[in-house]
């Protein structure tokens, strides 16, 4: 799934997950794998719990990390992409 900027993603219903010691850890329940996240993709985990833009969330991570505009939307659309390929995320 190619995600654009105004794309609104959310989690993919077949993933359960948990914060533990500020970090998230998931399992995809259809797949049966698991995954744990750093701090910066655990912050993007939590602000993508209701549907939210690839624009909008990039926002809301150049307010907490020192990040430029165009590094912030390349690194994001890349980590997002992944989850999406790992069915971890939607399009909503």
């Amino acid at each position: 799934m190619k995600l654009k900027v105004d794309s609104k993603i959310c989690h993919d219903e077949a993933v359960v997950y948990t914060d533990i010691d500020d970090k998230i850890m998931m399992m995809n329940v259809d797949t049966g794998e698991y995954y744990d996240f750093d701090e910066i993709a655990s912050f993007i985990w939590r602000h993508i719990d209701k549907p939210v833009s690839v624009e909008a969330l990039c926002d809301k991570i150049k307010d907490e990390f020192e990040v430029e505009q165009n590094q912030c939307r390349a690194d994001t659309e890349e980590f997002l992409d992944d989850l999406a390929t790992r069915s971890l995320i939607r399009i909503c």
